[in-house]
């Protein structure tokens, strides 16, 4: 079933005024290996928007019992701020980044870690790519899919059970403002232009058009 692209857009607009803020990851390894430190850029937007600058986040780690706090610093971009982190043991690590602007937050779905020497993983496929960048995107705070984005704001349209035209919905993804699908609505409404890069366009098409095809995946934080 093809969507009415008009209903992409979440309606920002609306909650113009109030303090939450989508925290979104720019650059998701696919894992990462014990003992090298990797850096986690993301940015912090009030209302999905604005980039806010000046902020102190704080990002932890947790992987069963153990819990591993990352440094931040701020990016050379206004809104900008990187984690760096050494991963101490193999595990599947759950991120939580905490974006200093008030109550916001962003937990990632889990993180693989692979011991140092060890055989570097298969890359994944798209689907399950696009699932990990739907959570570090911040798309679940303001989109429901399934069980993705129960615990965000819940102020755009719902995917779940939804399929799109891939050429359509990836420019769109790529430049909300110049699509011709920003135009199909009457609100003033925004979609923020994330900077996506090619590769993860593709795989949240991917995903967003997988429905049934991938097991549900809980993040581990508790």
């Amino acid at each position: 079933m093809k969507l009415t692209f008009a209903l992409l857009l979440a309606p920002i607009a609306a909650f113009a005024f109030g303090g939450w803020a989508v925290v979104t990851v720019d650059d998701l390894p696919e894992y990462v290996v014990t003992g090298r430190a990797v850096e986690i850029p993301f940015s912090v937007r009030q209302h999905g928007v604005t980039l806010l600058s000046n902020l102190t986040p704080r990002v932890t780690m947790r992987a069963g019992g153990s819990e591993s706090v990352a440094s931040v610093r701020a990016g050379s971009q206004p809104g900008h701020y990187i984690a760096t982190w050494t991963a101490p043991r193999a595990d599947y690590w759950s991120i939580r980044i905490h974006s200093g602007f008030r109550d916001s937050e962003n937990s990632l779905l889990p993180l693989r870690v692979v011991a140092a020497g060890a055989p570097a993983p298969r890359s994944m496929p798209d689907v399950e790519r696009g699932q990990k960048l739907f959570f570090a995107k911040g798309c679940v705070t303001c989109h429901m899919r399934g069980d993705a984005g129960v615990d965000g704001m819940k102020i755009g349209p719902e995917l779940t059970g939804k399929r799109y035209v891939p050429d359509y919905v990836a420019t769109f993804l790529d430049d909300p403002d110049s699509s011709p699908l920003s135009k199909a609505t009457s609100t003033s409404a925004r979609m923020p232009k994330l900077d996506l890069k090619q590769r993860e366009i593709a795989s949240l098409v991917a995903f967003l058009n997988s429905e049934g095809q991938v097991a549900g995946v809980h993040r581990q934080w508790r």
